[in-house]
């Protein structure tokens, strides 16, 4: 089991409209926690986020299914990632970066989104971080994240979405190796 703590950094551009960059600060805080089972299973927990802000993601591998859930809010929304959000444009490799000190590989992904906006993905990974088997994220297509794990089969250090609007990026801070009870999975 495997957690990754990412600082998370909101830019907007003169495009959004007025307290946009102060909406999505509320909604997704300032730092996230990734945790991952060896199953295939994952659960990111904004932390900081503001009192109706996004509380957590759950991924369950076996239910192709990604669940959202919001502070003081018991509603839980879903996502079937089979279906991506996405039209690919292009993807490639892109320059390498240094994350907490470490070499990291990058990938982008170029797509259009359903609103017919410009998406662009980053992801980046370090060869020597603990492997993941790609096998079971094969059917999470959203956001190309099946495509990312198969070519890195490791964790992402970073992650970035940007569009005309707004820049989200998730920058890692700190990779922990540690055994979590299966309860931290439990829907909330």
């Amino acid at each position: 089991m495997r957690v990754i703590k990412f600082s998370t950094e909101i830019t907007t551009t003169e495009l959004a409209p007025e307290g946009f960059q102060k909406q999505l600060n509320d909604k997704y805080g300032d730092s996230l926690l990734m945790y991952y089972s060896v199953n295939g299973n994952f659960r990111r927990v904004h932390l900081n986020s503001a009192e109706f802000g996004a509380d957590s993601q759950y991924y369950f591998a076996k239910k192709a299914k990604l669940y959202f859930t919001n502070k003081n809010n018991s509603q839980v929304d879903s996502l079937d990632t089979r279906e991506n959000s996405l039209k690919l444009l292009s993807k490639g490799k892109i320059k390498n970066q240094k994350i907490m000190n470490l070499d990291c590989e990058c990938y982008e992904f170029k797509a259009i989104s359903i609103y017919n906006q410009n998406v662009t993905l980053n992801y980046c990974y370090n060869s020597e971080s603990p492997k993941i088997n790609p096998e079971l994220y094969s059917d999470h297509n959203d956001f190309y994240l099946n495509e990312y794990y198969g070519l890195a089969k490791r964790p992402y250090l970073k992650f970035s979405i940007k569009t005309e609007e707004f820049k989200i990026t998730y920058l890692a801070n700190e990779l922990i190796e540690k055994e979590i009870g299966e309860e931290i999975f439990k829907l909330k």
